[in-house]
């Protein structure tokens, strides 16, 4: 293995591997944490990896910055009185109401926002973000089950298809995914979304259920019921960039 750096534009300075593998292709690799790998094959020069890397430099420049911008409101973001959290793909209020003799934490909707009273955190500020974050994601998977509950029966309806049990997961990678029993797993983060995410997602699960597999036909399915949902599908990508790491 190898490490070298290039420098952009704007003076900052990348640092990257290289690393030699059984493979038949010269690749850059960004991961999460911003780390910079170029994989080659082993008959490769190490020299042809640093062609690689010159050649792709502003598209690696792109990849770091969407990156450090993300890492940034990572950051900034806190549970605390006045942020700013979503729901059903809007921005809304987050109250925090301290009431001394509270043991646990009680969420709810009111006109202003969403409030959450419980007990003072003086003194204990991470150990109070890390409890509210949790008692929050509990009550979203709440809010989001009959929400998901009654749009697949609607659109079950729809397309003329049946469905089992529906569970709500705290999936890292998916939005949803369907068992060939017909039992089908949303991912809890679909009541964050615009409406029309969730309705997107709701249709692909149910797609599955005539055609297990992601086929011409499966699509032409999806395509009938939602004429848009290419543009749905990218829209969702988009979300799923923004809410990593954050919720």
């Amino acid at each position: 293995m190898e490490s070298d750096s290039i420098t952009f534009r704007d003076g900052s300075i990348c640092n990257y591997k290289i690393i030699t593998s059984k493979r038949r292709t010269m690749a850059v690799q960004v991961t999460k944490e911003g780390e910079v790998i170029v994989r080659l094959p082993y008959q490769v020069s190490a020299a042809a990896g640093h062609r690689l890397i010159v050649e792709n430099k502003d598209w690696l420049y792109k990849q770091l910055w969407k990156i450090h911008k993300k890492q940034e409101e990572r950051q900034e973001f806190q549970w605390i009185d006045g942020a700013s959290v979503l729901l059903f793909g809007n921005n809304v209020v987050f109250n925090v109401s301290v009431e001394p003799y509270k043991k646990s934490y009680i969420v709810r909707e009111t006109a202003a926002g969403i409030l959450v009273t419980g007990p003072s955190h003086e003194g204990k500020e991470l150990e109070y973000q890390l409890k509210v974050k949790e008692v929050m994601k509990l009550w979203y998977r709440k809010k989001v089950k009959g929400y998901l509950e009654k749009k697949t029966a609607q659109w079950a309806m729809l397309m003329k298809v049946t469905f089992e049990r529906i569970s709500i997961r705290d999936q890292a990678t998916r939005w949803g995914s369907c068992s060939g029993k017909g039992n089908i797993n949303f991912n809890w983060r679909l009541v964050l979304l615009p409406e029309a995410l969730a309705d997107y997602v709701v249709v692909h699960e149910l797609a599955h259920r005539l055609h297990m597999n992601h086929s011409r036909q499966f699509w032409s399915v999806v395509a009938q019921v939602l004429p848009d949902y290419m543009e749905r599908r990218k829209e969702l990508k988009y979300w799923g960039e923004k809410l990593d790491g954050i919720y």
